[in-house]
């Protein structure tokens, strides 16, 4: 039997990481069978509701301490490493910073350690926090890589945020994209008029949406102003948001003090998103920063047309209606080219062949080489 740690989740629920590691498991399991794979997981908080799901495939759930405490969760790491032997340490991380476990990983001997970028960009919110962690990421990037024996990153950008030139460009490293299930993103007419219905949407009510942790980097207050100047030329229209996180009550203030407390909804968590889709007519993104955007390629998946900022990798573009704007440009420049571009028949928008990279299956095939080497 292999025994790999892998980290870093959250609650399960937080975003792109707790979605990948989810199918991560839910795929390895299935393929490699519950005998021949044992997953452990770790996080620094503690989560009761992801920790009974996690017990259903026999995986423990590590809490340690978070790198405000980064001696404390070196030797806790080192201490779970000690007392159950792992072949591989699997760490998917945001920044160089959280370069902590990956070095108890090598000081334990573990054999296989690899690290997975998802991000391409800092998420602190403060603007000092960020500056101060942009340069201790830097500095760490210039050595973290000596403590992991293999590299992916959810993009090239991603993996060039967190690695340097020689592991990015060798064979070491390796995209793996975050897959999406082509049978559940699909667009379907009759269930657009089904969830406007229960959304109480009428048919001539232009519908942008948003899905995402409420944070820093999904630039909330230019998303609001876009939307206040699209509103402004069309009073039929409505923002959806879902997702939870840090900077919610902000944007709920944010949309108060704006007056737009009626054209915008806070559907909270969902796990319906394909069904979401089906309702909005475009999907916004002007985010500063993106490791890949599962929601930008799950959007898609259902034929929705998809404005995103520049900042974000054009390799997650895998249909025509998918643009990318400059940030500088302004939110009344964004709100002109949607309103330019509201008229469409989604029923004839194509994948493009790049569509094939988050396919469940080419993912699967990824999944596998990383647990079976």
């Amino acid at each position: 039997m292999k025994q790999i740690l892998v980290g870093f989740i959250m609650d399960g629920k937080a975003g792109g990481i707790d979605k990948y590691l989810l199918n991560f498991l839910e795929t390895v399991k299935a393929e490699a069978g519950a005998k021949e794979i044992e997953m452990d997981f770790l996080t620094d908080g503690s989560h009761g509701e992801l920790k009974t799901y996690l017990a259903g495939y026999h995986s423990e759930l590590y809490a340690i301490a978070s790198l405000k405490h980064p001696i404390k969760q070196f030797r806790q790491v080192c201490s779970i490493l000690k007392n159950k032997k792992y072949d591989m340490v699997y760490l998917n991380v945001s920044t160089a910073i959280d370069c902590v476990a990956a070095f108890a990983a090598k000081r334990m001997g573990v054999p296989e350690r690899a690290i997975h970028s998802h991000s391409s960009g800092n998420d602190c919110e403060s603007a000092v926090q960020r500056f101060a962690y942009d340069i201790v990421h830097k500095i760490c990037r210039l050595f973290f890589y000596r403590a992991g024996t293999r590299f992916y990153g959810c993009s090239v950008k991603a993996g060039e945020w967190l690695f340097p030139k020689k592991i990015t460009d060798s064979e070491r490293f390796e995209v793996i994209y975050n897959a999406v299930d082509g049978d559940r993103f699909r667009y379907d007419e009759s269930l657009r008029k089904e969830v406007r219905q229960e959304l109480k949407i009428g048919d001539d009510v232009l519908v942008i949406g948003h899905m995402g942790n409420f944070c820093y980097a999904k630039n909330y207050p230019f998303l609001i102003d876009v939307f206040e100047q699209v509103h402004r030329r069309r009073s039929q229209s409505m923002l959806l948001l879902g997702g939870k996180g840090v900077e919610l009550e902000s944007v709920k203030a944010l949309v108060k003090k704006k007056g737009l407390g009626e054209a915008v909804r806070f559907l909270g968590w969902r796990s319906d998103t394909e069904r979401l889709y089906q309702a909005m007519d475009l999907l916004l993104l002007p985010s500063r920063f993106e490791g890949l955007p599962v929601v930008g390629v799950e959007a898609q998946y259902t034929k929705l047309p998809c404005v995103f900022s520049d900042t974000i990798t054009e390799e997650a573009k895998i249909q025509d209606h998918c643009y990318f704007l400059p940030l500088s440009e302004g939110p009344k420049s964004w709100a002109e080219f949607i309103l330019q571009h509201q008229d469409y028949d989604r029923s004839q928008v194509r994948l493009t062949k790049e569509a094939r990279y988050y396919d469940l299956e080419n993912q699967r095939e990824q999944l596998r080489r990383i647990v079976c080497r």
